[in-house]
């Protein structure tokens, strides 16, 4: 018997997906874009953006950098967040 993933894993991978994407979309980039920026491929952001696939810490952390967001904003914040704070020239160095 294969167990059923909770409700609250999946709705979590959404959220985190939409953000991914949301982000993207305002860093006005493709998946393929974001995919060559990562090392990984486009059906892979695909899968990330679309809840299919969970990323690693490790690729939400290389996704984060790329996007040029904390990685908190696609893990828990809320995208009602200005992304325009983030802008690449006015973020603060890590």
């Amino acid at each position: 018997m294969v167990d059923q993933e909770p409700d609250w894993s999946v709705l979590r991978r959404r959220a985190v997906g939409e953000r991914i994407r949301t982000v993207r979309l305002h860093r006005k980039l493709t998946q393929e874009q974001l995919a060559n920026e990562i090392g990984i491929d486009r059906r892979s952001v695909h899968r990330y953006e679309t809840a299919r696939r969970d990323p690693a810490l490790s690729m939400l952390l290389r996704i984060a950098d790329a996007l040029d967001v904390p990685l908190e904003l696609l893990v828990s914040g809320s995208l009602e967040l200005d992304l325009r704070d983030t802008a690449r020239d006015e973020r603060p160095a890590r």
